[in-house]
């Protein structure tokens, strides 16, 4: 029994791993029509039964809780009330003029109505509630200690601002305004006294504003001073390429850990 639970199954995802590992370097007919047709189909069989089980956990689990009256338990009837309502219109009622099962993507059907005017409206509701876990995350995170947590505070702030119509509002100098603020609170931190601030304030603001009203970009400003132009631009370049090198990690780590399964030194799959 042990030998089907641990070293068969590791044999058996060991084999299946490597076949479709070399199923994309070698064109060999045979195999990539096993690849591509055969494991695929064993892939949707072996999900069902997973999400099968996913199914009957879920209502061992709140049954139990109802059971025993554990904390708020009250929430586990409702869930429990709202799956096999779903399960009800979803398999066994069909109110709509298609054939049954395509009644679930149907408009007039009341599965898709509950879907669409009771399920959407309460997850944006359940996002629109996390927006201010973020927003307090944030102000714990964006708190100016060095020079890569202020870079990310006037970054998350531009986003913000940017993807707004107020960013497009904002004039010139206020953004002007803004560089100043950043380099003072870069250069700051070694001034001790009041006297050393404001006049490293004033030399900034004199050092920003008399070349911007020389080259009069207040009748065309440039990229650089308008809050929607910058934002598209750190969403672009840098955001862009902090995204692509998070990828290129994710691969990294997936490419070592098919290596240990495939190979047999992953446990963890068989509970270990």
């Amino acid at each position: 029994m042990i030998f089907f639970k641990r070293q068969f199954a590791t044999f058996v995802l060991m084999i299946m791993g490597f076949l479709a590992l070399i199923g994309n370097f070698i064109n060999n007919k045979n195999l990539n029509d096993f690849i591509d047709k055969d494991a695929t189909q064993w892939y949707e069989i072996i999900a069902g039964f997973a999400a099968f089980l996913g199914v009957l956990n879920l209502m061992k689990l709140h049954l139990t809780k109802i059971s025993y009256k554990r904390k708020n338990w009250e929430y586990s009837i409702l869930t429990l009330l709202s799956f096999f309502i779903m399960i009800f219109f979803g398999f066994f009622f069909n109110d709509s003029q298609v054939p049954f099962g395509s009644h679930l993507k149907d408009e007039n059907s009341t599965f898709y109505w509950i879907f669409d005017y009771v399920y959407l409206p309460l997850a944006s509701t359940m996002f629109a509630l996390l927006a201010f876990f973020v927003a307090s995350a944030s102000y714990r995170a964006f708190r100016i200690r060095n020079f890569e947590a202020t870079l990310l505070l006037v970054s998350g702030i531009l986003l913000m601002i940017g993807r707004v119509p107020v960013g497009a509002l904002i004039p010139w100098y206020v953004v002007n305004l803004m560089y100043v603020f950043l380099i003072f609170i870069l250069l700051g931190h070694n001034i001790k006294t009041r006297r050393n601030y404001f006049l490293l304030f004033i030399i900034l603001s004199l050092l920003s504003f008399i070349p911007a009203i020389y080259l009069k970009w207040y009748l065309n400003p440039p990229a650089f001073l308008s809050i929607p132009l910058i934002q598209e631009w750190i969403f672009a370049v840098p955001a862009t390429a902090g995204a692509r090198a998070i990828m290129i990690g994710i691969a990294l780590g997936t490419v070592a850990q098919s290596f240990r399964i495939i190979t047999g030194r992953e446990k963890t799959i068989l509970g270990d």
